[in-house]
């Protein structure tokens, strides 16, 4: 299984991340969408809901596949995340 990592802030989540998910399903078997926060940056949302916009707008507005993309909060490097879903 193909694994990719999608990290970012997410603040809020664009038609253009969204379409980034979209096209990265046709490559790989399952996207992982990982928001973070920092406490040197402004956030317009708090982490809990950026999580709540995200996984609205796949998987209740656009109806995208649950099985092919998770959502998840990580406070660690990307890197880190790789190695947790196989991701190369």
């Amino acid at each position: 299984m193909k694994t990719a990592i999608y990290p970012g802030t997410f603040d809020p989540i664009t038609y253009g991340h969204i379409d980034v998910i979209k096209k990265s399903l046709t490559i790989f078997d399952r996207v992982v969408v990982a928001t973070t926060d920092n406490v040197n940056k402004n956030y317009y949302f708090s982490i809990n809901e950026r999580l709540d916009i995200i996984n609205n707008s796949l998987f209740n507005d656009l109806k995208l596949n649950k099985k092919k993309i998770k959502v998840i909060f990580f406070n660690n490097l990307t890197i880190d995340l790789c190695k947790i879903y196989k991701a190369n």
